[in-house]
This record gives C-alpha cells, sequence and structure tokens, in this order.
C-alpha cells in the first residue's frame, strides 16, 4: 500500500511538471520546482525521465545578469500527434494536432458521405493521403477522433442517432477497420466545447459551449470535461422549443432553436456561404439586416433560456461564432432586456477557437487522454 502511494505521488509529480512545461512552453528548471513547490532533485528526476522518453527537450537558455545562464526546457509537440475528423453532410475537415493541441496541418473539402462502400473508401483515402502528406509515422498517431452531428452511446462506438447523416451506427467500427490506430466517434458540439477550453482560460469553471453552425447543438463543460447526462444526450439546445409551433425542424418538430439560430437561416440566402452573406450585408442589403435582426431577436431568447437554467458562461462559436463578434454588444443588450433578474450579460462570450473548432476537440481527445497518463 505505501509502495502504491509512493508510486501514485511519483505519477502525480511527473504529470505536473509535464503539464507545467507544455502550458508555459520554455521553461527553466528553478521555475518548474519553485511554481510546482517541487524540491530540485525531485524536479531534476522528473525531467530526466521525461527526457529519456522523448517528451521533452532543451530549448536554449534564458538571459541572466549574473551566474550561469539557465537552461530551457520544452515539450517536444509532435512526440505524439492525434487525427481529428469532423463530418457533416456537405464536407468534411481533418486536423492533425500535436501535443500542445495546437493544429500542425488541416483539410477541409466538400464530400457528401454515404452509406456505402465506395464512400467509406474515399474517405479512408482522404484520410491516408493527408497523413502521408505530413510524413507522419502509425506509431506516432495516438487516434483519430471522428466528430458529427449526432447522439453518441457511452462506449464512443455507437451512434444513437444522426439523422443530418446516411451512415449505420456501427460507422465507427467501419472506419477502424482501415486503420491500424484507435478510432473513436463523439458528438461535434462536444468537441468544439473542449477545443474552446484549451485555447481560453475556463480553469475550474463550467461552461456552456452554443455551436451555432448549419445545426444548433451545445455541450456542458466542468473543467473541461463535458457533462454527458443520463444518456449521453446533455446540451441539445438546438432542439429546445423557443417559437411553439413555429418552423418545421430537421428533427421533424415545429419552433425548434436550430430553426432559427442555425447558420442556414442566414446562409440559405447566399447558396449556403455565409461568408457572401455578410459581405452583402456590409454592402447595405437592407433584407439581410432585417433578417439579422429577426435572427439575434431569437437567438438572444435561447441564450437567456441557457442562463437561466445553468448561471455559467454561454459561449458562441460554431460558424457563426467569429460573424457574431461584431454584434456582442448587442446580443448582451437583448438578454439583458429579457433576462427576469438584473444581469450586464457579460456571461455571454465570444469563442476563442473559430477555426476547425469540432475536428481539433475530437483529436484533443486522444491527446488529453495520454497526457493524464504521463
Amino acid at each position: 500500500m505505501v509502495q502504491e502511494r509512493r508510486q501514485s505521488v511519483k505519477q502525480y509529480n511527473r504529470n505536473r511538471v509535464f503539464r507545467f512545461i507544455a502550458a508555459r512552453k520554455r521553461v527553466s528548471k528553478q521555475e518548474i520546482a519553485t511554481e510546482l513547490g517541487l524540491s530540485l532533485p525531485t524536479t531534476t528526476q522528473n525531467l530526466n525521465s521525461l527526457r529519456e522518453e522523448g517528451l521533452i527537450t532543451e530549448n536554449g537558455t534564458f538571459e541572466s545578469q549574473v551566474g550561469r545562464k539557465a537552461r530551457a526546457v520544452s515539450i517536444v509537440p509532435g512526440f505524439r500527434v492525434a487525427v481529428g475528423l469532423d463530418i457533416t453532410p456537405h464536407h468534411i475537415s481533418l486536423v492533425l494536432a500535436d501535443l500542445n493541441g495546437d493544429i500542425i496541418d488541416h483539410l477541409r473539402k466538400s464530400f457528401t458521405i454515404a452509406s456505402d462502400e465506395a464512400s467509406y473508401l474515399a474517405l479512408r483515402d482522404d484520410i491516408e493521403a493527408f497523413i502521408r502528406k505530413n510524413q507522419i509515422r502509425p506509431e506516432q498517431i495516438l487516434g483519430m477522433g471522428i466528430s458529427i452531428p449526432g447522439i453518441i452511446a457511452f462506449d464512443h462506438e455507437t451512434i444513437v442517432e444522426a439523422d443530418t447523416l446516411p451512415v449505420p451506427n456501427h460507422f465507427c467500427r467501419i472506419m477502424q477497420k482501415y486503420f491500424s490506430f484507435p478510432c473513436r466517434i463523439l458528438n461535434d458540439a462536444s468537441c468544439a466545447g473542449v477545443a474552446e477550453f484549451w485555447r481560453n482560460d475556463y480553469e475550474n469553471q463550467t461552461i456552456v459551449y452554443l455551436l451555432l453552425s448549419n445545426t444548433v447543438g451545445g455541450a456542458i463543460l466542468i473543467n473541461g470535461a463535458p457533462y454527458a447526462g443520463m444518456t449521453n444526450r446533455s446540451g441539445e439546445f438546438g432542439h429546445m422549443t423557443i417559437v411553439p409551433d413555429g418552423r418545421h425542424c430537421s428533427c421533424g418538430r415545429y419552433g425548434c432553436a436550430e430553426a432559427y439560430c442555425s447558420a442556414l437561416v442566414l446562409s440559405s440566402h447566399t447558396d449556403n456561404n455565409l461568408e457572401t452573406f455578410f459581405r452583402e450585408l456590409d454592402n447595405g442589403n437592407r433584407e439581410f439586416k432585417d433578417l439579422v435582426d429577426r435572427y439575434l431577436e431569437n437567438l438572444a431568447i435561447l441564450i437567456n433560456n441557457v442562463n437561466l437554467s445553468l448561471d455559467c458562461p454561454v459561449v458562441l462559436g460554431g460558424y457563426m461564432g467569429a460573424y457574431l463578434k461584431r454584434y456582442l454588444d448587442r446580443i448582451r443588450r437583448l438578454v439583458r432586456e429579457r433576462c427576469t433578474f438584473v444581469t450586464d450579460g457579460l456571461y455571454v462570450q465570444p469563442c476563442a477557437c473559430e477555426f476547425e473548432a469540432a475536428a481539433l476537440g475530437a483529436a484533443i481527445s486522444y491527446i488529453e487522454e495520454f497526457i493524464k497518463n504521463i
């Protein structure tokens, strides 16, 4: 028992040292010891162990006015990498992420997936070509996280429901047979929320990530971990009713937030191109201005409902995330006017991770798992 406790403390300190180096990017041994409250011998022992395994490396020296210059250490980000694949009804996104959670490379292309072998083989070929392009060895790859707009079973292998994608429930097992590294399937909003947590300073907080893309979803993150709920479908904010008997929703019901707050509400007027929509808006299109006004009013209803339920920051992400930053003050005013309680609306936050958040979060699921076990 005593030996197990010692091993546990040793593992804990080793993990703390690695995470500290990763967070600071470049640090000295003295900084590590001081900040983490470790003795210099313990710090040295951990650094030697991490260096021997190839996880960290020396990275020059720090300037010093007196005495010897302190050596800098950094993690080796490419020691292990993870692949993230985000699948939507009309395109795929691929990212390759390192141990810092940084994107090494990315690919986004039009792709309409079908439930047949030809489609699966085409997807496999794209993934293999992407990996080859980056000269990544199979043994470097921790795994591939596959993000989809759907409800996933707790085994991260079975799709419970994905109305917008024509793929079977065992799609993950189909993909697994093509690759030597592990694959898992994840909800797109949860993935995007995880990526947002990595990109921003939300440590020890609970946040709601609102995914405003061609579908509307969400995730509740408690210190970076998605809250699953009883059936792994928490955060389905897109199917809250905000207009009783209102517009038809993709789920088959009426008046859902998705029918009023998805990116398609705007982009459907410009061949599903949001960039074109906002460019025309900036050029003075009055019809588009009216569409945005109604969009923001409906979005404020959704945000207010979410905040009244969970009383925590609400981060606006997805395709709309970057475009909504210009309207942040207005959104905060709208939620202030709607809220039962006194609020400044500052709980509404812009996303920090604007680029391929779902694909990145899918990759990070493997990175986080690896780092926990260092």
